[in-house]
C-alpha cells in the first residue's frame, strides 16, 4: 500500500476543517454585501501576515512551488478595493500557526491551498447571490480560475516528492495549527 500523506491530513483535518466552516457565512440566508467586505477583511486579516510569514522560509521557495505565485493575500486587496475597502486598515491577527520549519510550512500551506478547493462552491454562491465574479469582487475565491485542479496537483506532487512517512506528524500538526489559528481568528473578529 502506498503512503498517502493528504489521505492523513484530510482525515486528521476533518473536525478543525468543518469547525472553519461554519465561521464562513456565505450560505447563510441573508448574507449581503456588506457581510462579504466583512469577510474578505477576515480572510485579509488572516492571509497577508500568515503569507509573509511564509515568504521568509528559504526552504519554500523555488520554481516547482512558486510560493508566491501561490499568495492570494494580492487578491484579496483587490477585492476589498473593488468593494471600497481599504486594506491598510484591516485588522491583523497576531496569533498565526508556527511556520518556522520546511514541515510547518507545508502543514500551513495544505489549509491554504486546500482552501482555494473549496472556494469554487462559494465563487458560484457570490455569482448567484451578490453577483460578483472574479474580475469584479471575487477575486480571491476564483483564484487560479481554470486553473485550480492543476494547480492542487502540482502542490500535492512537490509535498508528496518531499514529506516522507516519518515526518508526517510535523505536517499534520501544523495543518491543524492552522485551522486552529483561522477558527479562533474568525470567532475573535466576529464578535
Amino acid at each position: 500500500m502506498t503512503f498517502d500523506i493528504f489521505l492523513r491530513l484530510r482525515e486528521e483535518t476533518a473536525d478543525a476543517h468543518r469547525q472553519v466552516e461554519e465561521r464562513v457565512p456565505v450560505f447563510r440566508l441573508g448574507f449581503s454585501l456588506d457581510d462579504y467586505g466583512r469577510l474578505l477583511e477576515s480572510f485579509y486579516g488572516f492571509w497577508a501576515p500568515l503569507e509573509a510569514k511564509l515568504s521568509q522560509l528559504a526552504s519554500l521557495e523555488g520554481a516547482e512551488l512558486d510560493l508566491e505565485g501561490r499568495f492570494k493575500s494580492p487578491l484579496l486587496e483587490e477585492d476589498l478595493r473593488f468593494l471600497g475597502r481599504d486594506p491598510a486598515a484591516v485588522r491583523r491577527c497576531d496569533a498565526l500557526p508556527v511556520v518556522d520549519t520546511f514541515l510547518r510550512g507545508v502543514g500551513c500551506l495544505y489549509v491554504l491551498e486546500g482552501s482555494t478547493l473549496g472556494a469554487r462552491f462559494i465563487a458560484q454562491q457570490l455569482q448567484e447571490g451578490l453577483q460578483l465574479q472574479e474580475a469584479s469582487g471575487a477575486s480571491f475565491f476564483n483564484a487560479y480560475g481554470e486553473s485550480v485542479g492543476r494547480r492542487w496537483m502540482e502542490f500535492r506532487h512537490f509535498v508528496a516528492v518531499r514529506v516522507k512517512p516519518e515526518n508526517t506528524d510535523e505536517v499534520v500538526i501544523s495543518a491543524r495549527q492552522t485551522f486552529q489559528c483561522f477558527y479562533e481568528w474568525l470567532s475573535a473578529v466576529a464578535r
